[in-house]
């Protein structure tokens, strides 16, 4: 099977912080920036949350049904999935942390 490249954007709250681990619950995952902006901003407007609120753009290189699942059944998969995930970068694109 062909491999593709593409940019999978996440909102990921972050649950517990111990030593080097960071337990992070993804909320929102979409391959369109603007609608994973959109979302953020609204989260971050109304965020009381203890922990960080983060928008992360993830360039992931994969077959195009790892894409298809990724996208369509984000909530419902296996943290095992994540695992092989093949990225090629990350970059943070905001963080919102409670005052």
């Amino acid at each position: 099977m062909e491999e593709y490249t593409k940019t999978i954007y996440f909102i990921e709250e972050t649950q517990n912080i111990e030593g080097s681990f960071i337990e992070v619950k993804t909320l929102f995952v979409n391959d369109d920036k603007e609608k994973a902006v959109s979302f953020y901003e609204k989260l971050a407007k109304k965020s009381s949350r203890t922990f960080g609120l983060v928008l992360s753009a993830y360039k992931i290189k994969a077959e195009e049904s790892y894409f298809y699942q990724l996208l369509k059944r984000w909530s419902h998969l296996p943290a095992e999935f994540y695992r092989k995930m093949n990225i090629l970068n990350y970059r943070t694109l905001a963080e919102n942390y409670p005052r």
